[in-house]
């Protein structure tokens, strides 16, 4: 029960990889936040912390609206009295981002402005604001552990567009706020994964014709961030670990 004691917000928790990192932390004593739209997926991921004896509560916010970002905050607090530890793992694309008539990814002279700015809004967005708004409460405190998820697709050169553009933003966003986080005892590191077995991959990959395709098992996704929290050197901030294949 390393994490006895911490509390956890962890955005997009209702399922796939933010549903097995609030799984995995609260399997190790951390108190859960679980975060994102749609209530009824928290509520379940809620009842499996409870059910293995966790603590942890659903909060059903839009995460690109700052007011509600301040609204989980403020919540979390007044349950709690503090804010440990932050995830970040809201995001995703739309099936629209693939043309399945061509088998390739849209291209980026055909994208429009309102896709852009929608998946930059989901995915870099929702970090910054949740970023902004928790870290006061860790300089309280002195203390305080963010882990934020890029991709494999923010790492290298990829055919997803803005999805791509904003996981690399990612990257940049944990490095400058560990940077100025720091000398308050604040680490910031990211988790770059593969495409992972979760429901919402399959179900993309089915959308856009792609069931063959090789996915990494969604767990490592808990692993990962616990050795971030739990294992890693205390000087270890600013870091990306990727999860992937580089050979």
């Amino acid at each position: 029960m390393r994490l006895q004691g911490e509390i956890a917000i962890v955005t997009g928790a209702g399922r796939g990889i933010g549903k097995e990192i609030a799984l995995a932390l609260a399997a190790e004593g951390a108190s859960i936040a679980a975060v994102a739209r749609t209530l009824s997926d928290l509520e379940q991921t809620v009842a499996e912390i409870k059910e293995a004896g966790g603590d942890a509560i659903a909060l059903s916010r839009d995460l690109t609206d700052i007011s509600q970002v301040q609204s989980m905050v403020d919540a979390v607090v007044e349950k709690y009295g503090k804010i440990d530890i932050l995830v970040n793992n809201a995001g995703g694309y739309p099936k629209e981002i693939y043309d399945i008539t061509k088998n390739q990814a849209i291209k980026i002279w055909d994208w429009s402005e309102e896709q852009w700015d929608q998946i930059i809004k989901t995915n870099l967005k929702i970090p910054f604001l949740c970023t902004n708004k928790v870290i006061p409460e860790m300089i309280k405190q002195k203390k305080g552990n963010i882990i934020n998820i890029s991709s494999r697709m923010g790492r290298i050169a990829s055919q997803m567009g803005a999805y791509a553009c904003a996981k690399a933003g990612i990257v940049t966003l944990t490095k400058t706020t560990a940077i100025q986080a720091q000398e308050y005892g604040i680490r910031c590191n990211a988790i770059a994964p593969t495409i992972l077995d979760t429901p919402g991959q399959r179900a993309y990959n089915h959308s856009v014709g792609q069931d063959e395709i090789k996915m990494g098992n969604a767990d490592c996704m808990g692993k990962a961030a616990l050795y971030l929290i739990c294992d890693a050197p205390e000087v270890m901030t600013g870091q990306v670990l990727d999860l992937f294949p580089t050979v």
